[in-house]
């Protein structure tokens, strides 16, 4: 299912959890581990050397940016390093890469020949958001062609796994990936959908999870749907949250927020994101 996993981490403890996860995997499917930092550019450029050497009351900015760089290097290669570490110890074959650039962006360009990119929720830079659309996290997840897993508690015992269900193209990949994490795993899921067209939604996961051996449920409920996923994760005690990512109304997903980030924020468990 994934030969090639990228990791991405900034030393934190929810990248270490990232981490960790991506060990799992690589260990379990026989994969390696491309494990990545990138040093923010936001943090070597314009506005914030201006207002460190005012704050500081010293010398113009450029005084500072190769001193800090070099910082923000070895912290980056310090995060690498526990990645390798962590490899090293689970036998998993493992390259690291340091680069300077915006984020989200460069971990999405980082991770384009990966089979499924791993973050930490939150981590280091949740403070430095990318114009509306969130946190590094979030903003990597509206741009990856491959799947996303965004971990934020540590590993479960693969009791377990909820597929969130809508039908909207993504949503239909994510069905199918949620085939193979069952049968991968031995886990049996439960496929929750929402609100008015729900039954419409399981009846079409029905019809394509029939021809598969797999221990599946199906449940229907009324109201918010990121709500519903995290209250529905929450009560099954799910280890995992599989669906598709940024599916419906763009008005709702730019000016209100959406379902995927929602779950992003909430969810009690993992949470595994098809777009």
């Amino acid at each position: 299912m994934f030969k090639r996993i990228m990791v991405a981490t900034d030393g934190s403890e929810a990248a270490a959890v990232g981490v960790r996860y991506a060990v799992a995997l690589a260990k379990r499917y026989q994969a390696q581990i491309a494990g990545v930092h990138v040093v923010d550019v936001k943090l070597l450029e314009g506005p914030f050397l201006q207002d460190l050497s005012a704050s500081l009351g010293t010398a113009p900015y450029v005084n500072y940016q190769g001193n800090i760089a070099m910082i923000l290097d070895e912290r980056g290669q310090a995060a690498l390093d526990d990645v390798k570490r962590a490899c090293d110890e689970a036998d998993v074959p493992c390259a690291t890469t340091l680069v300077t650039g915006i984020v989200p962006r460069a971990i999405v360009e980082q991770g384009s020949l990966a089979d499924l990119i791993v973050m930490g929720r939150g981590g280091e830079h949740m403070k430095w958001l990318e114009g509306v659309l969130g946190s590094t996290t979030e903003a990597v997840v509206r741009r990856a062609k491959q799947p996303v897993l965004v971990t934020s508690t540590e590993i479960g015992a693969h009791r377990r796994f909820l597929m969130a269900y809508d039908g909207t193209p993504h949503a239909k990949q994510a069905l199918k990936s949620a085939v193979e994490i069952a049968a991968d795993w031995a886990m049996p899921f439960r496929v929750l959908s929402v609100g008015p067209q729900a039954g419409k939604y399981l009846d079409e996961a029905r019809a394509y999870l029939q021809a598969h051996t797999v221990d599946v449920e199906y449940e229907r409920r009324d109201g918010d749907p990121g709500e519903c996923i995290v209250a529905c994760a929450s009560e099954m005690e799910a280890d995992l949250i599989v669906m598709g990512a940024y599916g419906h109304s763009k008005v709702r997903k730019f000016v209100v927020g959406s379902t995927t980030s929602y779950t992003l924020n909430h969810a009690p468990c993992p949470v595994f994101l098809h777009r």
